[in-house]
């Protein structure tokens, strides 16, 4: 039987950046949302959204009963030359990560790949070995210095998003996976209702992956999506992640390959939600949270 430790993120609430956009909630209300709600777990989000002075932050999340699974690092990577490029910046994150309890930090690319990612079509065999040693570097870093483990979260429009890509990724550079059941559908899957990309890449890679992001996908929007030749963002714009029920993943398939697999591990509920108020973030936070009680994913 699988053993699932649920958490939450301020992305949920439309939270993406450092300053709280796009939906702008502040980070008391996401947090006093969140545990009203029940949530138990915290993945921290973008850097600088909470508090990083750690002794604020420790008594903030205490007052909400809140633990912290992860740390959250997003960067651009095709900026840098190398990993000591970010290097001081990781440190920080991961010394607050460390002394709040964290043992996860999930990295994500946000390079700057062109809105269709056609921008990777003129990468060099060198420059993909450039990205995949600052990863491994990264990942080594993180483990050596905090005990730490890095899992690497695969993304539309970014480095690391095809199967093909995420399969590299793990070969070069031994890293664990983050992995995201809506971004992996929406780039790996056919859109169709039981769409089997996320599912299948669980079972098959699952001695790699001991951190997943729940999100679902929504069909209809992601049929326009490919009708219109439409990019990520304005996908994103359209919702086209939606509620755990409501989508073309299956999720009572995901809970039994997570039984087979005897998984042992953090699960966060990610809903992208751009334009969401606080109310509607909230019910849907909620919602989600007792749909994977209905079907025992969770008690």
């Amino acid at each position: 039987m699988s053993k699932v430790t649920i958490a939450t993120a301020p992305c949920s609430w439309g939270v993406w950046y450092a300053d709280g956009t796009p939906s702008g909630t502040p980070y008391d209300l996401f947090l006093s949302q969140a545990s009203e709600i029940g949530y138990k777990g915290l993945e921290l989000g973008p850097d600088g959204y909470l508090p990083q002075d750690k002794e604020e932050l420790r008594e903030i999340l205490a007052h909400y009963g809140l633990a912290v699974c992860a740390g959250t690092a997003c960067y651009q990577f095709d900026r840098y030359n190398d990993f000591e490029g970010f290097r001081p910046q990781l440190q920080k994150l991961c010394e607050r990560i460390g002394s709040l309890g964290g043992k996860y930090l999930v990295t994500m690319d946000e390079s700057d790949v062109g809105l269709y990612s056609e921008k990777k079509m003129d990468y060099t065999p060198e420059l993909w070995d450039k990205y995949l040693n600052m990863f491994q570097k990264l990942g080594r870093f993180t483990e050596e210095e905090f005990g730490i483990k890095t899992v690497y979260h695969p993304h539309i429009k970014s480095l690391i998003e095809t199967e093909e890509e995420i399969i590299r990724l793990m070969d070069y550079t031994g890293l664990d996976l983050c992995f995201d059941t809506g971004h992996h559908a929406y780039v790996n899957g056919d859109g169709r209702q039981g769409d089997s990309s996320a599912p299948e890449f669980l079972r098959k890679y699952a001695t790699r992956i001991p951190y997943l992001h729940f999100k679902q996908m929504d069909g209809n929007v992601y049929s326009k999506v490919l009708a219109e030749h439409l990019d990520s963002d304005t996908a994103f714009d359209m919702n086209v992640m939606c509620d755990l029920p409501d989508g073309i993943i299956d999720f009572k398939e995901i809970k039994r390959i997570l039984d087979d697999i005897n998984f042992d591990g953090i699960a966060v509920v990610e809903s992208d939600m751009p334009r969401a108020t606080n109310a509607q973030a909230a019910l849907s936070a909620k919602r989600n949270l007792e749909y994977l009680r209905k079907i025992h994913v969770i008690d």
